[in-house]
């Protein structure tokens, strides 16, 4: 499911890298915001819970696609290894040219 919006990414979002985990509070590594926004669904029955659709795996594939195409990475490296050995800075400017290409245009922040 694509969200109706996305922030404006800056270092202070993103884990350290390389990240032990995918989230820590706020923050977040680069995969994990893309699973975070695009993978993860609500229940509808039940705020608490998330889920995966079959429709969220086909948008999170289309994401996926679109933020390998933003990186540089080296032959055979995946976006796990990206991250690893990039800074917070080049992430998050990776993050935000991936909203741009998803056709984000509207811009907050979070607080």
């Amino acid at each position: 499911m694509f969200p109706d919006s996305i922030p404006v990414f800056t270092p202070d979002d993103i884990i350290e890298p390389p990240a032990q985990e995918y989230e820590d509070g706020e923050q977040r590594s680069f995969v994990g915001w893309l699973k975070h926004l695009f993978l993860y669904s609500q229940c509808e029955d039940n705020p608490g819970c998330l889920q995966i659709t079959e429709q969220d795996r086909k948008d999170f594939k289309k994401v996926l696609d679109t933020a390998r195409k933003q990186c540089i990475m080296k032959h055979g490296e995946t976006l796990n290894d990206w991250e690893d050995r990039t800074t917070r800075k080049t992430q998050a400017g990776v993050l935000n040219k991936v909203r741009k290409q998803l056709g984000y245009t509207e811009e907050f922040y979070y607080e």
